[in-house]
């Protein structure tokens, strides 16, 4: 079995999520996501994550919580073989609204934490939303997408 380790942001942004459509997928029609994908060599989780929200949305301006970190691993087919993914989350703020897509994906949404809930496509992905909004509100830092 191959393994493989990526990084990812929950990009949060005034109780909002930045959620990422990936459109079509082996299993799902649309499938909702988060920033992710492969460590380099020579990469920290950081690295990585902060690289691949860039590219995934033009985003540079994000800052990390760096006390928040949520892993999760699951496991799929490339071809014949099998693969153990491990992906790292982290949680990162930032005012900037205006998303620049890749073209790996079609669409985008900021959405509140129940609409994220309702969007992400995988019970993982929802996990990692729900541990963010707790940290998020346990650190008083969580506000309502309406709040200023």
């Amino acid at each position: 079995m191959e393994l493989e380790y990526s990084a990812g942001i929950v990009i949060y942004n005034s109780g909002r999520y930045l959620l990422l459509n990936y459109g079509r997928s082996r299993i799902t029609e649309n499938r909702w996501g988060l920033t992710k994908g492969r460590i380099e060599k020579n990469e920290t989780v950081f690295q990585a994550a902060l690289r691949e929200a860039y590219e995934e949305t033009g985003i540079k301006d994000i800052s990390i919580l760096e006390e928040f970190q949520h892993k999760i691993t699951y496991y799929f087919n490339r071809g014949n073989k099998r693969i153990k993914k491990t992906v790292i989350y982290l949680i990162g703020i930032s005012a900037v609204e205006d998303v620049k897509i890749s073209k790996e994906h079609i669409g985008f949404q900021w959405a509140s934490f129940s609409e994220a809930l309702d969007l992400l496509t995988f019970e993982n992905t929802r996990k990692v939303i729900r541990a963010s909004e707790r940290y998020l509100r346990e650190n008083e830092l969580a506000k309502t997408p309406n709040e200023v």
